[in-house]
């Protein structure tokens, strides 16, 4: 009887209990009570103890996968299978865990346990129901991590005092084998060799191996998951050692599947940064093909656009390390049926020497000369236009493709796609800017050489009246002087748009040039209003200044700050009925002056102010009453300002009137920002 026991616990009981039977009429009822309790000891060791330890472990498991499972999911964007996985497995670890208690502390603890994991899954449910990129995800990952950590502390309070029972359990068995042996002893010699003979072997079959595994447990409690229990002693305790072991392989292969998701997750995302980083087409490709390339287990990459509503050119390959210079070529494919695959979000994947059924023959073929590989086709697009295919293989013997690995090559795909779409934008943005700027060109060159051609025959025309208003051709009539007047007006009015107009066209050129000298602001005004004095008298309009007591001194060009001045004077009377009023402020502002132009006209519509300073644009009410103008002051005005580092204000209700505000650094003062 030498050697380990391979038999079952019960099969070693029965043994000694066959033995220790043959002593009750040495022993009497004591022995035949501590060989009972003994048993009993034993039993609740194997059956409560230790399967109630396991479960405890289980269950801390689970809730680390759920935890992690739901990291993932709202940093990472991760699907919540492992967090779900982990929540409906857990109530039948807690109902084991139940079952198993024999005590009332144990009880209250399994409970307890209840209790804490219900709060925590409570508080995951609602973090994984937040929306995805909502600014709370990480505050709640971490919450879930804190409860967690919760958790573990729990679990290892009651993995202790667990440890501590089944030390009682087995101190209480090593008092009752001392009783066994001193009845026996008391009884009769040839009992005591007996019965120390049988304690020996049970000792030697259950206490090394329950002590071995709980080692190993100790050790995988402490994170050494490659730790694995002696699966040597009785049967029962075989298995325990069993499944600690599956379990401890089942966490080993879920941490090496987490590494592995957590590479590829890293892989997709450094390609997507490759791919982000530039806005030329073919650079876009090139780099999504050799981030693919040299990040994945691929032995090549292959990127398909669609082109003339095909799809079998090979844009770029990547092969032996680097680009191929030459790309390969494979049969084209309908664009409407890339566009259905890529609809469907399907993936096609298998042996290049045995492809699925549905592939088309000349494609089988091109993938036949390949060898044999292993191959996947993924569709890729931006939005929900497909625009072209990803194409990887590698050698057989490195095996299928996983899960994990097409996922990382989808991820992939729609950064590609993305990066294209937004490639194209560009490009084409840059063909519409260099249009546009052409044209404008031709705009600016058209307007000044109008102007100037116009310039010569308005001049000839302001002559001619002028000389018959002296009537150096005869006597003019009322009636001629009437037309006199309103060719004047008229000659006037297209003399003031085609100076505006050279105005502008100086301005877009470049050839708006500010020659800045300190002067006073308070100057410029008051004769800029003295000019405009005679047409507010003939419009009825009260034309009041208020200017301040200092010197307002800017640095600025006294010309156009003039001609600023009298725009707005001027559309301020143009836009005041009779009887109205027109008050310009000068003040200094902290380091600006402040030159403020406030009348009683008609305003402008809510809607329309934002369009004001638009070349050419007029308000609706004032087209509406037929008042004259050209729709450039206010733009020449926002120019002169801007020229002088100063901002512009626009202020108006319909009706109630209009007030601008022009606000200018002082001199020495450092320039303020110009607006936009």
């Amino acid at each position: 009887m030498r050697g380990r026991w391979n038999g079952s616990v019960a099969g070693l009981l029965r043994l000694t209990f066959t033995v220790l039977l043959s002593l009750v009429v040495l022993v009497g009822g004591l022995a035949i009570a501590e060989s009972l309790r003994y048993q009993t000891s034993l039993r609740q060791l194997s059956q409560h103890i230790t399967p109630l330890r396991l479960t405890n472990l289980q269950l801390r498991s689970t809730m680390g996968d759920a935890t992690r499972g739901l990291r993932n999911h709202l940093i990472h964007g991760e699907p919540d299978t492992l967090y779900l996985q982990a929540r409906s497995r857990h109530r039948a670890q807690l109902d084991r865990m139940e079952s198993y208690a024999d005590r009332p502390g144990l009880y209250d603890d399994v409970r307890t346990w209840r209790r804490l994991t219900e709060e925590y899954f409570a508080y995951a449910d609602r973090a994984n129901a937040i929306p995805r990129g909502s600014g709370r995800t990480l505050e709640y990952a971490n919450g879930a991590r804190r409860r967690y950590e919760g958790l573990l502390r729990f679990s290892d309070g009651l993995e202790g005092r667990l440890e501590e029972r089944a030390r009682d359990l087995d101190e209480q068995a090593q008092r009752q084998r001392l009783w066994i042996q001193t009845g026996v002893i008391a009884a009769v010699l040839l009992a005591l060799a007996l019965a120390a003979f049988t304690a020996l072997r049970t000792y030697r079959a259950l206490l090394p191996p329950l002590r071995a595994m709980d080692r190993t447990l100790r050790r995988i409690t402490a994170g050494d998951l490659d730790a694995r229990a002696p699966t040597s002693g009785p049967v029962e305790i075989r298995t325990v050692g069993a499944t600690i072991n599956t379990l401890a392989e089942e966490a080993s292969r879920m941490r090496r599947a987490e590494k592995k998701r957590a590479r590829l997750a890293r892989v997709a995302y450094e390609a997507s940064t490759v791919i982000r980083r530039t806005l030329d087409t073919d650079q876009v490709v090139r780099e999504a093909a050799t981030a693919l390339g040299t990040k994945l287990p691929a032995g090549a990459v292959y990127v398909e656009l669609i082109t003339d509503e095909r799809v079998g050119a090979v844009e770029v390959e990547w092969s032996d390390g680097a680009l191929a210079p030459v790309p390969r070529t494979f049969p084209s494919i309908d664009a409407e049926q890339v566009q259905r695959t890529y609809d469907a979000e399907f993936v096609a994947s298998g042996r290049t020497l045995d492809p699925p059924d549905y592939m088309p023959e000349d494609v089988v073929e091109a993938f036949r000369e390949l060898g044999d590989m292993e191959f996947m086709v993924i569709m890729f697009g931006a939005g929900t236009v497909a625009l072209g295919a990803l194409l990887l293989t590698r050698p057989a013997e490195r095996g299928p493709w996983t899960d994990e690995e097409i996922a990382a090559v989808k991820s992939v795909g729609s950064e590609l796609g993305r990066g294209l779409e937004q490639a194209r934008l560009y490009a084409r943005e840059r063909e519409l800017v260099e249009e546009l700027r052409a044209l404008d060109v031709a705009k600016t060159d058209f307007i000044s050489t109008v102007s100037h051609e116009l310039r010569s025959p308005l001049t000839s025309i302001a002559g001619y009246v002028e000389l018959l208003r002296d009537e150096d051709a005869g006597d003019v009539n009322p009636a001629q002087d009437r037309m006199l007047d309103a060719i004047e007006r008229n000659t006037t009015r297209l003399r003031l748009l085609i100076e505006d107009l050279l105005t502008l066209s100086r301005i877009e050129s470049g050839a708006f040039r500010t020659v800045r000298q300190p002067l006073d602001l308070c100057t410029i005004v008051e004769g800029a209003v003295e000019s405009m004095r005679p047409v507010a008298a003939k419009h009825d309009v009260r034309l009041t200044v208020d200017l301040s007591s200092m010197p307002v001194v800017v640095d600025g060009d006294a010309n156009q700050i003039d001609r600023a001045v009298v725009n707005l004077v001027s559309n301020a009377i143009k836009f005041t009925p009779a009887e109205g009023r027109i008050v310009l402020t000068v003040r200094t502002r902290g380091d600006a002056a402040t030159l403020v132009i406030s009348d009683t006209g008609i305003g402008i519509p809510a809607g329309e102010m934002q369009r004001m300073t638009d070349r050419f644009f007029r308000a609706s009410n004032a087209t509406a009453r037929s008042i004259p103008g050209t729709g450039l002051g206010l733009s020449i005005v926002r120019s002169i300002v801007a020229n002088h580092s100063g901002a512009f204000e626009l202020d108006s209700v319909e009706g109630e009137g209009t007030t601008v505000t022009i606000r200018i650094p002082l001199t020495g003062a450092p320039p303020a920002e110009t607006p936009g």
